[in-house]
């Protein structure tokens, strides 16, 4: 099973409407968590059950202008995470995926590039990562290589530099994100 849809609506929290701040949370987190729930009872008949939860990596860096989606985001990698120890040896295998920019229908809309930290990627990396992580039995896939996981490491050790950061693309990232909306 893979809980791949999603949605996203960026921007100011307070110029973003109640109904697509609703619709984030229904499609990018509950529904996953009721479709692998309605999925559980087959998925382990064959000892190779496995859930794909495609996250994003602002689950793991939360961007500015980006608060309901990384909230939708971030817990669908919790979800994934409690799910994959409730079945620990019970034949169903759990992976979380953390794609970074994608070039994808859900990305038109966003004018982000580079300046403002986005650096896009073709969707089949993306799958072929996926893929090869299924098949050697990762538990997640972090995309955007060593850049993404320095800056994991320093949002856990020292948030407040990652704040100053990203403080600095601020003003760019709000303008070019303002009408990202794949809702």
């Amino acid at each position: 099973m893979v809980n791949n849809a999603g949605n996203v609506r960026a921007g100011r929290l307070e110029a973003i409407e109640e109904s697509e701040v609703v619709a984030q949370i229904a499609l990018n987190l509950t529904a996953p968590i009721l479709l692998t729930r309605a999925a559980l009872p087959s998925l382990p008949e064959s000892d190779r059950g496995l859930v794909v939860n495609i996250s994003s990596g602002i689950g793991l860096i939360a961007m500015p202008f980006y608060a309901t989606y990384a909230a939708t985001k971030a817990g669908i990698a919790h979800f994934g995470e409690a799910l994959r120890r409730a079945l620990h040896g019970e034949g169903v295998h759990v992976l979380t995926v953390y794609p970074g920019a994608t070039s994808t229908p859900m990305m038109e809309s966003s004018k982000a590039g580079a300046a403002e930290g986005f650096e896009y990627e073709p969707p089949e990396s993306v799958a072929d990562a996926t893929v090869e992580a299924i098949l050697d039995g990762s538990l997640t896939v972090v995309r955007d290589g060593q850049q993404r996981r320095d800056m994991i490491a320093t949002n856990r050790e020292d948030p407040s530099s990652v704040d100053r950061m990203l403080a600095e693309r601020k003003p760019l990232l709000e303008k070019a994100v303002e009408a990202h909306s794949s809702i």
